[in-house]
């Protein structure tokens, strides 16, 4: 590659970090991965740690030295730009740290840090154009639950993800802790019996017809947040607690494809906080106002480097959203949440499934660049 290319970095930082190494055209030129890098859960170092990464390897995988440059204390290619979309970066506290560590890797002055909804949003809600701006609403269910939404006029919205102690309502954590509820319910007499019980007990190889026994696995999961550890442990046995409600996810979305109504409950719930939440969104940014301008037309089915797919076989419309959604829930094989929120969403065109975010992060980058937004 010639000393005077142009690059570009766009990264996810979620509960992996993604690091795309882009050309002037936004073409991929390299990958780079790492453990999460969330400023909010990881704290400074393990978040530098995992983004210069992710950096690393995506120079590398586009046939760049990194190795003999460091060696020689040779600094890397400069980049144009660097856009990163990371789980909780609403406090400002928090979007300044993270604009320090990147700007410690002497890469760019050029940087922008947004939320991981919002580059999911440009990955998924803009398949035409890559160099206007993307509007619509985006959908996460995974680690955490939440809509974004970005008007024609650039105004932007979230609505949820305010963590698990005040609402990841839809999220895979909420999921797990709305099936262990469930089955306490159950056992009580208080609720209907369902096929979680059994798949439950397979999963954390607990006793059968034991509630005390799934009672106590999930306060286990807590008690290192009363041990008076380091921050760090603390932080630990946080993600621990949550990690091990998400893992139940699965297990309700497939009962609810076998055809139990315990679970099919949960999903129905599930359906109404997400679409609550992109609805709220929606109408904070005017997107649920008459759009008057005249709409290019779009092809029914998308494929952009294996980031992001159609689900449905409708092709966009002039009066619909743009709607893209991420996240394991949504993602997931039964679809059984994706289909409900599908149809809890009529003013939505179909959705977007986005499988590489920072390919978002990396459009932003370039805009940014250009001086857009």
């Amino acid at each position: 590659m010639a000393d005077e290319q142009t690059y570009y970095l766009g990264i996810e930082a979620t509960g992996r970090t993604v690091a795309l190494l882009a050309g002037p055209d936004g073409e991929i030129l390299g990958e780079g991965t790492a453990t999460s890098a969330v400023y909010s859960v990881m704290g400074q170092e393990r978040s530098s740690q995992a983004l210069w990464t992710a950096i690393i390897g995506a120079f590398s995988s586009a046939g760049i030295n990194t190795r003999d440059l460091l060696q020689a204390n040779l600094p890397l290619p400069d980049v144009a730009a660097i856009c990163i979309g990371m789980t909780g970066v609403e406090r400002p506290k928090d979007e300044s740290q993270v604009r320090r560590i990147l700007d410690r890797f002497n890469l760019t002055k050029n940087i922008t840090v947004t939320s991981d909804a919002h580059i999911v949003l440009e990955a998924g809600c803009n398949l035409e154009n890559f160099s206007d701006p993307a509007y619509g609403v985006a959908v996460v269910a995974g680690e955490t639950g939440l809509a974004f939404a970005k008007g024609r006029d650039g105004r932007t919205a979230r609505a949820g993800g305010w963590g698990y102690l005040l609402g990841e309502e839809g999220s895979a954590y909420w999921l797990g802790l709305q099936a262990v509820k469930v089955l306490l319910r159950a056992a009580d007499g208080r609720g209907d019996e369902t096929a979680l019980a059994a798949m439950v007990e397979h999963e954390w190889k607990i006793p059968a017809n034991r509630p005390d026994s799934l009672a106590q696995r999930v306060y286990s999961l807590l008690q290192g947040l009363g041990t008076g550890g380091n921050k760090a442990q603390l932080e630990e046995s946080q993600e621990t607690y949550k990690r091990t409600l998400a893992g139940l996810a699965p297990l309700v979305e497939r009962a609810a494809a076998n055809g139990d109504d315990v679970a099919a409950a949960i999903l129905d719930e599930a359906t109404d906080h997400l679409a609550e939440a992109a609805t709220a969104a929606i109408a904070r940014v005017g997107l649920d106002e008459p759009d008057t301008a005249p709409a290019p037309a779009k092809s029914s089915t998308f494929q952009i480097g294996g980031m992001a797919f159609n689900l449905g076989g409708s092709s966009q419309s002039q009066s619909k959203i743009p709607f893209a959604i991420y996240g394991s829930v949504l993602l997931s094989n039964p679809g059984q949440l994706r289909a409900r929120l599908q149809a809890a969403l009529p003013q939505c065109d179909d959705p977007i499934a986005v499988l590489n975010p920072a390919e978002g992060a990396v459009r932003l980058a370039l805009r940014s660049h250009q001086g857009q937004s």
